[in-house]
């Protein structure tokens, strides 16, 4: 799933990159971005300024209207007609082909996801495992991580999870001198790595314990990734003693 996950990452970040070239000025307009469905469904029928241009007023609102579930107005529409006639944008057809290809494949993987995502829930469910007491963390994202360490007591100890899943920091020190930007170890899974950074994201937000000790390696000088890196490092660890004792998370 996450490598599916990332492959939309990754298309998205293009898709991004080909509009700020051929329409740099829309993603401004819309207020969520370009990543929506009314985006990408004006987009794959015109993919350029010229052609938007081109659609009949009406068409235009009733695409935008219907795509954005009424969250749109026909005077948006006749906003957005303006702007493409100031637009900045080159007008490149090779450009248009790529836009509209790469809405197709986003489309085809987020309609995968969904349905990678409702079984993973289900599986979940029935599993029952401790690792969901943890809050905020979800049935994807402890999905994700049960799937990808396997039996937890091939790890004999936290430090030993912690670089499998490429969560050991390379960290250059000297009696003067302490890294605030740290090379992550590139051993490991990535996928881990994606969903305990993604899972320490939401276990800040609602555990005090780990909010605070994000607060204070924010405090010593780190960034904000990297800050987060050692809250998943400290979410490892509490994974780690939860699963290879049955414990329910107890951190409050």
């Amino acid at each position: 799933m996450a490598t599916t996950l990332l492959d939309t990452l990754s298309l998205k970040i293009q898709l991004t990159s080909y509009a700020d070239e051929v329409f740099p000025e829309l993603q401004y307009f819309f207020k969520s971005g370009l990543h929506q469905k009314s985006v990408y469904a004006l987009l794959k029928e015109a993919p350029t300024p010229e052609t938007i241009a081109f659609i009949h007023m009406t068409h235009l609102a009733s695409l935008l209207m219907k795509n954005a579930h009424g969250h749109f107005t026909r005077d948006q529409a006749t906003e957005l007609r303006v702007l493409v006639r100031r637009s900045v944008g080159t007008s490149d057809s090779a450009l248009s082909i790529q836009i509209t290809h790469s809405i197709v494949q986003i489309e085809l993987l987020d309609s995968q996801l969904n349905k990678i995502e409702e079984e993973m829930t289900d599986i979940m469910k029935f599993n029952d495992s401790v690792i969901m007491t943890i809050p905020s963390i979800g049935y994807i994202n402890g999905g994700m991580i049960l799937g990808e360490k396997g039996n937890i007591h091939r790890f004999s100890s936290p430090g030993k999870l912690l670089a499998f899943a490429g969560l050991d920091p390379s960290v250059y020190q000297s009696s003067n001198f302490h890294a605030r930007k740290t090379k992550m170890s590139k051993r490991g899974s990535k996928v881990l790595h994606y969903a305990l950074i993604n899972a320490a994201r939401n276990v800040l937000k609602n555990n005090a314990i780990f909010k605070a000790y994000y607060d204070v390696k924010m405090a010593e000088g780190w960034t904000h990734y990297n800050a987060l890196r050692h809250c998943a490092g400290k979410l490892v660890r509490v994974i780690w003693i939860m699963m290879t004792n049955d414990l329910e998370f107890n951190l409050h």
